[in-house]
């Protein structure tokens, strides 16, 4: 209220002192030789003798008649020194300071956010229709801002300062305004489209700056949602706004919150699969404004009418917090499939097109070639012969297994009374190499040569084949510590032990996989994660097993019995798996998974099991003459300063280096040095190796995998670093740097809703001279003079009247 009073005062005095011409200056002259102090001295001196004159003077008049003779006397002198000063009036015609207004027409400002309260968005509706203007974009809520009540804003403005309006975005631009004395930017105002392709703020600022230098400048009003795609920030710009003691007001317009958004990233799928696999497509789900709100991510395939193969309710987290989801579907025909993940658009979503990823997957029929030996007939034996020697109806094509087995304790006769049956085990390694798993059970090793036992090792390490080893109650695997075969084994031998011979074995034990052994693709018995743990929680209970708590540095345990602890007290291993060389060996405790087909049910899960083992083990036969690994980006095109995430795959994990850093990719780009980038494993996948590239110069980049060394042409991604960003990269208004920059050149930040407070703040600036006009004598004027006779008068009629004559 006291700015408001101070204002109208200082506008009535300069009006009136001016002769009624707005636009004037006022200043002041005189003549008098002295300064203030000397003036004031003799003032006081002359003041003290009038008051002691009159003090001494005899006459009938008292004190009260004598004090107002005095004072009457004393303001006659103060006139007369007044006169004498000379006081003249000197005017100066001078021009309004100038107010620059710019508007942000850069292509962010079409963005229409989301209003969280719907009556705010519905009072801001209304207000833009009775303006006469469209949707609540951010371009429309500048135009309402200027143009609302008759262009109220505007028209104050444009009677308080000399006005100048830009356009702003990549370049600066000024509206014509017609060519009046007056211009009326109404018309071009109501027209303004955010269209530019580009946000120059802070250079556009600068621009302005150098085009008022010498011009009296109160502030400049920006009305923008403060993103800079590319140079200086408005806030770097306002150094220069302070050194030039103009203060930036600054109107932010658009929601600080980045849009509301969800998306697919990092879809992880195998490339080629047999027929009958549980196929598993992991990715992860990132959204932003729909924290706690509940989605449906689904597979499908092309020429499926659009049914889902599978799908899973899921609840988005966080904002930019990844959500890791699953999807699974085994496919029953070969053929090449094109799958898609989706996750349904949520309402407001500001992208839908990053909603989906699509990959293609191989789907063979390949036979496997497996080769089984064993001492005797177990009952393991027979029930894995008899299941992988006949066609799997419900988990496999035909001739899904080509089995051969060695029976050592067979007669001559078996192997022609048996179609699956050879005589011998292979002594040849070339007749060895040509299968893709051997499932060694408990084998005499007096039956074995040191060469046949050097030959499996080969098979495994340098062949990359599959070794599935079955302990037994007589031979394997303690009959082994002393050969060859110990140092595939993941169970370290010195401290394995079996039952105490004749002891009773009248307590069961169910294995359970463990947090590793159910994200392994062999493990997972049922379509998804809880209902294959249901079915291994329901399996039925085995007996026998070898107690061999000791894995060896590297091995992993897929399955163990909850019931007994090992010797570093975890859970004892049941099933356990290494990587040896270039192949991989499983090993069982235990060689009672026969009793799984026994129980009511259970031959399902049964043959699932071993077949989707064998498959795992033969994974690498797939792809064979195909690609050995492939190199990913987790996009082409990058802002400069974003990460860039690179992900090398081994589609067979023999080939996958054992070092948990062995992987280097080379980063390669015209007129930028190369540089070297090393990935790291992943925790649960082994062929899989992740790594991180940031701070990138601009340009296109070739990425390839140098170490390790594959067959052929390397592994190889492409992807660009760009710049500028597009329009669309960031939509969130930029509040952080508006702040700034209002609280670095001492100017001020509104919101929308805030900006009705803008007149009131804005200074009213210096206005500049631009002619003189004739000075004006004060003291030559007949109030002056008029005012001295009135003073002689009176104190002659008062000394009269006190009979001081």
């Amino acid at each position: 209220m006291t700015d408001t009073l101070r204002t109208i005062w200082n506008d009535l005095r300069d009006f009136l002192l001016a002769g009624g011409t707005p636009g004037t200056e006022i200043t002041r002259s005189h003549s008098w030789p002295w300064g203030p102090s000397v003036t004031l001295v003799l003032v006081v001196a002359a003041a003290a003798w009038v008051l002691y004159v009159y003090a001494r003077e005899r006459g009938r008049g008292g004190p009260l008649q004598k004090a107002a003779l005095a004072s009457l006397r004393i303001m006659l002198i103060v006139l007369v020194v007044f006169l004498l000063y000379g006081w003249m009036l000197h005017r100066h015609r001078t021009d309004l300071p100038d107010l620059v207004l710019l508007v942000d027409d850069s292509g962010s400002m079409a963005t229409v956010d989301d209003d969280s309260d719907p009556r705010q968005r519905a009072e801001r509706i209304r207000r833009l229709q009775a303006a006469g203007l469209q949707q609540p974009a951010r371009i429309e809520l500048a135009k309402l801002l200027l143009l609302e009540n008759d262009a109220d804003l505007l028209r104050q403005l444009q009677q308080r300062y000399r006005l100048k309006v830009y356009r702003l975005g990549g370049t600066v631009r000024p509206l014509s305004g017609g060519a009046d004395e007056s211009p009326d930017w109404i018309s071009e105002i109501r027209g303004l489209e955010a269209s530019d392709s580009s946000s120059r703020l802070g250079k556009g600022l600068q621009d302005v700056f150098a085009i008022q230098r010498g011009r009296p400048t109160a502030a400049f009003v920006l009305l923008s949602d403060g993103v800079t795609t590319e140079g200086k920030t408005i806030s770097e710009a306002a150094a220069e706004a302070r050194r030039r003691a103009v203060p930036l007001f600054l109107v932010g317009l658009g929601s600080s919150h980045p849009p509301r958004d969800v998306r697919l990233a990092d879809l992880l799928v195998d490339e080629v699969v047999f027929v009958g696999d549980l196929v598993h497509f992991d990715f992860q789900v990132l959204a932003t404004g729909y924290q706690g709100r509940r989605t449906t991510v689904r597979l499908m395939v092309a020429g499926n009418d659009g049914s889902a193969l599978a799908e899973q309710q899921i609840t988005l987290g966080k904002d930019g917090v990844p959500r890791s989801v699953r999807l699974s579907h085994r496919p029953v025909e070969k053929g090449d499939y094109e799958f898609t993940i989706e996750v349904e658009p949520s309402a407001g979503e500001a992208n839908a097109e990053n909603n989906r990823q699509t990959r293609v997957v191989k789907v063979r029929d390949d036979a496997l070639r497996v080769l089984y030996v064993q001492a005797y007939p177990s009952y393991d034996f027979r029930y894995l012969k008899t299941l992988l020697g006949r066609s799997l109806k419900h988990d496999s094509p035909d001739k899904a297994v080509e089995l051969t087995t060695v029976l050592q304790d067979a007669d001559l006769e078996y192997a022609e009374l048996d179609e699956t049956a050879a005589r011998g085990f292979p002594v040849n390694r070339d007749e060895l190499f040509a299968y893709d798993v051997l499932i060694f059970g408990d084998v005499n090793p007096s039956f074995l040569s040191r060469a046949v036992m050097e030959n499996i090792v080969a098979f495994v390490e340098q062949r990359g084949g599959g070794l599935v080893v079955l302990a037994g109650p007589r031979y394997t695997p303690l009959a082994y510590r002393d050969t060859p075969l110990a140092a595939l084994l993941p169970v370290n031998l010195e401290t394995a032990s079996l039952p105490l011979p004749g002891a009773a074995l009248d307590r069961g034990f169910v294995p359970q996989p463990t947090r590793l052994g159910i994200a392994s693709p062999q493990m997972q018995l049922a379509d998804t994660l809880p209902a294959s743990l249901a079915v291994w929680r329901e399996m039925p209970e085995g007996y026998w097993s070898l107690t061999a708590s000791d894995l060896r540095p590297g091995a992993r345990t897929l399955a163990a019995d909850p019931s007994r602890m090992g010797s570093a007290g975890e859970h004892l291993p049941m099933i356990s798996m290494q990587f040896v060389g270039a192949g991989k060996v499983i090993f069982h405790a235990s060689d009672e998974t026969y009793r799984w087909a026994r129980h009511p049910g259970g031959e399902r899960y049964y043959a699932r099991y071993w077949i989707q083992t064998l498959r795992y083990l033969s994974r690498a036969k797939l792809l064979e003459g195909g690609r050995l690994a492939e190199l990913t980006a987790d996009r082409t095109e990058y802002r400069r300063g974003e990460t860039v995430r690179l992900r090398a795959r081994f589609f067979d994990d023999r080939l996958a280096p054992t070092a948990d850093d062995g992987v280097t990719v080379m980063l390669e780009s015209d007129g930028n040095p190369r540089r070297q980038l090393a990935l790291h494993r992943d925790a649960v996948n082994r062929g899989v190796f992740e790594g991180r590239a940031s701070n990138l110069p601009d340009g296109k980049y070739r990425a390839w995998i140098a170490t390790p060394t594959l067959g052929g042409q390397p592994p190889t991604q492409r992807f660009a670093v760009v710049a500028p960003p597009g329009e669309q990269a960031r939509l969130e208004m930029d509040a952080a740097d508006l702040q700034a920059a209002a609280k670095t050149s001492q100017g001020r930040f509104y919101t929308f809703g805030s900006a009705a407070n803008l007149l009131r703040d804005l200074p009213r600036g210096r206005q500049v001279r631009i002619e003189s006009l004739p000075p004006v004598p004060i003291w030559n004027s007949a109030v002056w003079a008029g005012l001295f006779v009135v003073l002689i008068a009176a104190e002659w009629l008062l000394r009269k009247r006190a009979g001081l004559l």
